[in-house]
């Protein structure tokens, strides 16, 4: 990561491959056990407004990392700061409101719930 200003290597992020992916899935698979048994009211949502609460603390620091990122201008990189503290405060009711979908089958309906997938990569 490269400041656009100041040509100053800020960070070094080391490449990976499949396997690479892989190993780092596991690994952070093992660390979100327990989470379906808590149910997503209880362990979602407090997980998000838990993150909101940090990026809250932390908005400062966080736009100065934007602007030397990608240049932004302070205003705006408090503002993104502020607006992912904002979205992270939304979502995490989202499993308050979980609502299923209906479909149709023979013989009754079933009902379908938006769940997490977990690890993505």
């Amino acid at each position: 990561m490269i400041n656009p200003a100041t040509e100053e290597v800020l960070r070094t992020v080391e490449h990976t491959d499949e396997a690479g992916v892989r190993r780092r899935g596991r690994a952070r698979k093992g660390g979100a056990k327990g989470v379906g048994a808590v149910g997503p009211c209880r362990a979602g949502g407090g997980v998000l407004r838990a993150f909101a609460a940090t990026v809250d603390a932390h908005v400062d620091e966080l736009a100065a990392l934007e602007v030397a990122n990608s240049g932004h201008p302070i205003s705006n990189a408090e503002w993104e700061a502020g607006h992912v503290r904002d979205v992270l405060q939304y979502y995490s009711a989202t499993p308050e409101r979980l609502s299923g979908k209906q479909i149709p089958v023979a013989g009754g309906l079933d009902v379908t719930f938006n769940e997490p997938l977990g690890v993505v990569a």
